[in-house]
């Protein structure tokens, strides 16, 4: 069985509550030490990021955005904070190699081996201080950066939307949705050519570039501009899926658990 051992008691007592919150198992060996009876060392890796996240970094980084970067506005902070979260606890930016780099030397500090009998939560603390303390301004850094492109992004969200509600409304479109490359269909069945799709946007007065590699994804549905959007999703977490439907709102319509209603080959 694993051994945590705790310089405080506050932070064993912080602990325990994470544990109760996950379910896992432990018992008390004395003051300063827990036994952990769980044997799933990810999740309980996990939790240690998320209380030293938690009690340690977040106040910490509420400081330097006062003091460095003279934020005062809570909620402005609370935004900034929450992609800091994202960037150190979650896989969020698993496809960003720099923010990747980050969540990785956060990781490093409260891994637990299957092996290990003892782990030692004040040394390896004060080990995160003295060898990875850069981590605090990068990241304090990165996730104002995050919040200014995602005001960006919702400023020029917000001008498709104006864009496509002044705009004649087209026909309803039927889409199966896929990773490399949707199929777009009219009312009767009839598939969209390529060459259909690029002469109706070679009429539409509208460049995307924000969305870069995407745009090639978004654009025809503003040169088609249907009343409805009948999406039939292979993966309904795409992002770029999440991009149409800010824009077209309830006009785009998913269709869960049922198949494509045309031939797609």
């Amino acid at each position: 069985m694993m051994k945590i051992k705790f310089d405080h008691e506050l932070d064993q007592t912080m602990f325990k509550d994470k544990l109760r919150e996950q379910h896992l198992m432990w018992r008390v060996i004395n003051d300063y030490e827990l036994e952990i009876l769980d044997q799933n060392t990810e999740k309980i890796s996990q939790t240690l990021s998320q209380m030293f996240y938690y009690v340690d970094l977040k106040p910490m980084l509420i400081e330097r955005l006062i003091n460095q970067y003279f934020y005062y506005d809570f909620d402005e902070m609370n935004t900034i904070l929450s992609f800091a979260a994202q960037m150190l606890l979650t896989d969020h930016y698993e496809k960003v190699s720099f923010l990747t780099d980050l969540r990785g030397t956060m990781k490093q500090y409260f891994k637990l081996e299957p092996d290990q009998e003892l782990f030692d939560y004040g040394k390896q603390k004060q080990l995160f201080f003295d060898q990875a303390g850069w981590l605090l301004d990068e990241v304090t850094a990165r996730a104002i950066d995050e919040k200014k492109q995602d005001e960006q992004y919702q400023i020029f969200l917000q001008s498709l939307r104006e864009y496509v509600k002044k705009r004649e409304v087209g026909p309803l479109c039927f889409v199966k949705w896929k990773k490399n490359g949707s199929i777009i269909c009219r009312e009767n069945g009839h598939e969209y050519t390529k060459q259909e799709l690029e002469d109706l946007l070679l009429e539409t007065p509208i460049h995307i570039y924000q969305f870069a590699h995407n745009e090639h994804q978004i654009s025809p549905f503003l040169a088609l501009n249907p009343k409805q959007i009948l999406i039939y999703p292979e993966d309904e977490t795409d992002p770029v899926l999440t991009s149409l439907q800010n824009i077209f709102d309830e006009r785009l319509v998913i269709i869960r658990n049922h198949s494509f209603p045309f031939k797609d080959d």
